[in-house]
């Protein structure tokens, strides 16, 4: 059976709390109704959607993701402002610009997605531009934009890239993390010089 994957971003403890809890604020006010909320357990941010890969070629996506990782540095995100996509009916978090080293997420992005291909030349990647955002809701039926109020900005450093897999958790969607890759670039490298840039 092909097992849906995804390299990914796990979000720190202290965002998915926050979140979570801004979420049920503005549900409980009435500002964002959705018929799918996503759980705390679930946010993350999304670097490429593999989807069914079999599980014969999972050493190969192991190894792009080797790849991209040894030649990223760490980097460092914060959250910003909130948004939907008209589309698809979904309600997410973005990330500040000004406060987030969104270049760095960006050829993290182009890094795997180039890696996967050099793995599995025949695997079927999405076109669409990169997006970085949380997915917070689905299936969104009311949104009053101009009415909320974001969470307080949260940073962090990245330091690893991920692979997760959707699946099914006694029913429930769910999304485990299978494998890390530390970023080992070269300005991850500290010197006695001082820290690196």
């Amino acid at each position: 059976m092909k097992r849906r994957l995804f390299f990914g971003l796990e979000l720190p403890d202290t965002w998915k709390d926050e979140i979570a809890a801004w979420c049920a604020s503005i549900r409980q006010q009435g500002e964002v109704v959705a018929r799918n909320w996503s759980r705390k357990d679930m946010y993350h941010l999304t670097v490429l959607f593999l989807g069914a890969v079999d599980p014969a070629d999972l050493e190969r996506v192991f190894a792009a993701g080797e790849q991209a990782a040894r030649a990223q540095a760490p980097f460092r995100l914060t959250t910003g402002p909130c948004g939907r996509f008209h589309r698809s009916r979904v309600f997410w978090l973005g990330l500040d610009g000004p406060d987030a080293d969104l270049a760095r997420l960006n050829a993290l992005h182009q890094r795997v997605r180039a890696a996967t291909v050099e793995a599995l030349p025949g695997v079927c990647l999405e076109d669409r531009p990169y997006r970085p955002h949380i997915t917070l809701a689905r299936e969104l039926r009311q949104y009053e934009a101009t009415q909320l109020a974001v969470p307080r900005p949260m940073s962090h450093e990245f330091t690893e890239l991920c692979l997760f897999e959707a699946t099914r958790d006694s029913g429930q969607l769910a999304y485990p993390v299978i494998r890390r890759f530390p970023f080992s670039g070269a300005s991850a490298i500290r010197t006695p010089e001082g820290p690196a840039h």
